[in-house]
């Protein structure tokens, strides 16, 4: 059956629950993978430590693409636990066709090796034939406290259409709810406030007929898009810590209180600190010190014990195990730091959203813990968990992001730096040897820094063949030969990685009749131009760069120049590119240069944007046409 017709079908099973005329409904959901028909979320809180949380989901599924929308997953820890569930899958003709059990369900845990009390139940629904509906209901029970209330989020995936969803929270007269709507404007989502009959407090919010979301190349990320309201008390209590959450200053005190004798050592350790920083002049060599060494004793693990996962591990038990997740490795960092007289402060961040909301304060905007540390001419942002970044340098997931500085006064809102776009650099310079039968020799030497770095330092943790294969990936080259491959990674604060290797292939390029077709440029076969569409949303290029590349191709015995791709030069704003090929002597000179400038620019200059990057990539797989003498 063909997909529009599957499609059709899905719908005409949508309409049967619903008032929605065929036209209407075939029109609002057109592009959908699969679409929510009902969806119903109520919360009651009987205290500030109590809940209880009833959900019910009727998904369609139109195709294969849509499939992940009809599985299940249910997060649950020391504070919430499934009570019931009950599933049931209906075919294209509404017929059940299966009854999912409670038993059915998987259960998924991390690794005994970590110490956590998350789990997971999940079931992967796989029915075969399109469209067909999965419906779902499930409760669940929280206890020992509540940080947070769920959120209403409608839809949960790209493409997925909503028909109708609601949410209800009731909560005790005196325990106060916040919210904040994300996204919502010029949808029709609706929430208000009432009071219950014996006098409770009741926000409900409710979704109709939301169209799917379109996933566009270079476009917005799923939290930039999606509707969504957030649920948040002010005054909380959580395994028996009270706490309030009315603005990020409370909230960060509260945050700091789970600090307060975290950061003791023993005196044998203590002793040994001050030893290793002995012959340190400044702190920031004191700091390099410190972080060189947590990175050679400990590792990263997942740990989710202490104040529901929110509070770090003692130093001294990191110390004495050697491991410890974002919390404790950063809290460990912070105590062993203090030991040696350098002051630093434990920062909450999230490494997806760069903005947090400045006047609305929720544990939930936030998923990682790194380290400041202030010194004299430079403040230090030390990424704990992962000890093959460099020292003094902020990754991509964190750099230009909001975080929450945890201070003894509280929390503060502070905007990590990030680089400027013309310092992420990529140079690689490349010299080919073309025999008169199109075979080549090829020594390259490729220079990546700051966030191409970080992008390319993968490649030193990889086996040798797999760093090969990795390198043939990137080469618009079939069936070349990578040898003699060197890597050589600088580690600084502003860090490069320089890969070293020589490519051999037995057809760069065609040859026909006494002429050889050969290409300008190999290096770039990742560069895309998208399919040209009906742009919604504005185009995200996420962060700046600068690519240049310096090609000399040494002609075969025998054979001279023809023809050339001529010379561009293009400006935007959305970047600037240079093109140079030239003739010297017996070699032919290829220069490309791409810079890109991150931005959001608006969906109209989508044209403008494709057109631009179709000039570069017309260079990047420009042929160079050669004739035989």
């Amino acid at each position: 059956m063909k997909k529009s017709v599957l499609k059709a079908v899905g719908v005409c099973c949508l309409l049967c629950f619903s008032n929605t005329t065929f036209a209407q409904a075939e029109n609002l959901f057109k592009g959908a993978n699969s679409i929510v028909k009902d969806a119903r979320t109520e919360v009651v809180c009987k205290s500030m430590t109590q809940s209880t949380e009833k959900e019910s989901r009727t998904i369609v599924v139109l195709d294969r693409k849509g499939l992940e929308a009809a599985h299940f997953v249910c997060g649950c820890d020391m504070f919430r636990s499934l009570q019931k569930f009950s599933g049931e899958i209906l075919n294209a003709s509404g017929q059940s066709v299966r009854k999912i059990k409670r038993s059915e369900l998987q259960k998924s845990e991390y690794s005994s090796s970590l110490s956590t009390d998350d789990y997971f139940y999940y079931y992967e629904c796989n029915f075969p034939s399109f469209p067909f509906t999965v419906k779902y209901e499930w409760e669940m029970k929280c206890v020992n406290g509540l940080i947070g209330y769920m959120s209403f989020i409608p839809q949960t995936t790209f493409q997925q259409g909503v028909e109708k969803a609601s949410y209800r929270i009731e909560l005790p007269a005196e325990q106060a709810c916040r919210y904040r709507e994300l996204n919502t404007e010029g949808k029709d989502i609706q929430v208000k406030e009432s009071t219950g009959a014996a006098g409770q407090r009741v926000i409900e919010a409710t979704a109709t007929k939301l169209p799917p979301v379109e996933q566009e190349p270079f476009g917005p990320t799923f939290a930039e898009l999606f509707p969504r309201v957030y649920f948040a008390p002010s005054a909380f209590i959580y395994e028996k810590s009270k706490g309030d959450m009315s603005t990020w200053q409370t909230y960060g005190a509260w945050q700091y209180e789970l600090l307060n004798g975290r950061d003791v050592l023993t005196e044998p350790f203590r002793n040994k600190l001050r030893e290793l920083t002995a012959n340190c002049s400044t702190d920031r060599e004191k700091v390099k010190a410190i972080y060189d060494y947590l990175a050679q004793t400990t590792r990263y693990v997942s740990i989710q014990l202490g104040i529901g996962g929110l509070q770090p591990i003692p130093a001294s038990d990191v110390c004495r195990t050697g491991f410890g997740d974002c919390k404790g490795l950063s809290n460990y960092a912070r105590a062993m730091l203090k030991e040696v007289g350098v002051p630093s402060t434990y920062t909450v961040i999230s490494t997806t959203n760069e903005r947090l909301l400045p006047d609305y304060s929720s544990a939930n905007q936030m998923d990682h813990v790194i380290l400041q540390v202030p010194l004299p001419k430079d403040t230090l942002w030390l990424e704990c968990t992962n000890p093959s970044l460099p020292f003094g340098y902020i990754h991509q997931d964190i750099a230009g992001h909001d975080a929450l500085l945890i201070e003894p006064t509280g929390g503060r809102m502070h905007r990590l730096p990030t680089y400027p776009d013309s310092l992420n650099t990529q140079h690689i310079a490349a010299t080919v040897s073309l025999s008169p039968t199109a075979e080549a020799q090829i020594e390259v030497s490729e220079i990546s820094r700051l966030f191409q770095y970080e992008s390319r330092s993968g490649i030193s943790y990889l086996e040798p063949n797999k760093q090969k294969d990795r390198i043939r990936s990137d080469i618009n080259l079939s069936q070349a030969d990578i040898g003699r491959l060197q890597i050589d990674a600088c580690k600084e604060a502003n860090p490069s990685i320089t890969l070293s290797y020589t490519a051999s292939s037995n057809q760069y390029g065609n040859k026909t009749g006494n002429r050889l077709f050969i290409p300008a440029n190999v290096f770039r076969k990742g560069f895309n131009v998208p399919q040209p569409t009906n742009r919604k949303h504005p185009i995200h290029i996420n962060y700046g760069y600068a690519d240049t590349d310096s090609i000399h191709i040494r002609l075969p015995e025998g054979y001279s120049v023809e023809g050339l791709p001529r010379p561009i030069e293009l400006q935007s704003k959305f970047g600037r590119f240079h093109s140079g090929i030239r003739v010297q002597e017996k070699e032919i000179v290829v220069v490309h240069q791409l810079f890109m400038r991150k931005g959001v620019y608006k969906p109209g200059e989508y044209t403008a944007f494709l057109d631009f990057r179709k000039q570069v990539a017309e260079q990047y797989n420009g042929k160079i046409i050669l004739k035989k003498e």
